[in-house]
């Protein structure tokens, strides 16, 4: 439902920022596991109801441990949330600078508080007149913008039946996103050896998904593909550069190729320099402080490569609120 942004007397906008949220401490590492594998979007198991919360009660008791571990790498917890309030933050100021409209934004956590029926008390408090949903995933897939929505849309049913909703769908090709992104890395880049560069190896890294999403559909990996793409136009990329997929658990089968597998195979084809880009995050967390920037680069330098580089995640950085108001706008107006 496209909005008119000029009419300034329609009454607030709210915008729901969507993100699938962290554990803020170590004790809630495990409730934060749980939430994540009863989940049906995000892990599709078959068996009922009883057999997702048997899954994820014990899964959650299983692997809280390690986790938590891991966690205490990063500083014992994970600081998505305050970076999506700034994220937020930043948002609002930029709707409210280029539409001179009364905008009130929240943060909505899939897994995690503030959660959507915050998020959706908050902005009616603010007495909007209609809603928004912009996920914090470029990329659409059942998995994290599916299931944010469908959890939004239950909410409004039941506290809030008249607000008229639109969701973003996705933003993965998005001018300014691919610009914003392609500056990260070129900044990365500027930062090595004028011949170290030369040798220099784009690893893109994307969160992985069960296959059977994509079979039954899901836009989620062709998107990923095509931001790559994307990327690899908008730098002018003629070195090697690779696609590759992380943080996959569970008992199903996911896409691939695995992002360590990929560090593997680049190592023992010669390669030295690794660049690596977390093509699906726009945020630090558990995935980028931990798995890239730790756990990967541990086997990257057991594997031999010498120069090793994780681009930042947007985060906060300056320019962010207008991208983001631009993806926005550009989709609802």
């Amino acid at each position: 439902m496209m909005i008119d942004w000029s009419d300034r007397d329609a009454g607030p906008i709210g915008v729901a920022v969507a993100q699938l949220g962290g554990p803020r401490n170590l004790d809630e590492v495990e409730p934060f596991i749980r939430r994540i594998f009863l989940d049906p979007d995000t892990v599709p198991l078959r068996g009922g109801r009883a057999v997702r919360t048997a899954f994820g009660y014990g899964v959650a008791r299983l692997r809280a441990p390690s986790v938590r571990r891991n966690y205490r790498l990063i500083g014992s917890g994970s600081p998505i949330l305050p970076i999506t309030e700034r994220q937020s933050h930043l948002l609002e100021d930029a709707l409210r600078r280029r539409t001179q409209r009364d905008v009130f934004t929240a943060v909505a956590m899939r897994n995690a508080r503030p959660d959507t029926n915050d998020a959706v008390a908050y902005l009616q408090r603010c007495s909007v007149s209609r809603l928004i949903m912009l996920p914090l995933y470029p990329q659409y897939s059942e998995a994290t913008t599916g299931s944010s929505y469908k959890v939004l849309s239950e909410v409004l049913r039941h506290d809030a039946p008249h607000l008229p909703v639109t969701l973003v769908h996705d933003w993965f090709d998005h001018p300014a996103y691919i610009a914003f992104q392609a500056r990260l890395i070129e900044q990365s880049l500027d930062q090595l050896p004028a011949d170290t560069r030369r040798e220099t190896v784009l690893l893109f890294s994307a969160h992985g998904l069960p296959t059977r999403l994509i079979e039954a559909g899901d836009p989620y990996q062709r998107q990923t593909e095509a931001t790559v793409e994307a990327l690899v136009r908008a730098l002018g990329w003629s070195n090697e550069h690779r696609l590759a997929y992380q943080s996959r658990t569970g008992p199903v089968d996911w896409i691939g190729p695995g992002t360590e597998e990929i560090i593997d195979e680049l190592a023992a084809e010669g390669f030295r320099s690794i660049v690596v880009v977390p093509v699906s995050f726009v945020s630090d967390h558990i995935e980028t402080l931990y798995e890239l920037d730790i756990l990967f680069r541990e086997r990257a330098e057991a594997a031999g490569i010498t120069s090793y580089t994780v681009v930042p995640a947007m985060n906060d950085s300056p320019g962010v609120g207008d991208l983001l108001a631009s993806v926005l706008l550009d989709a609802t107006g």
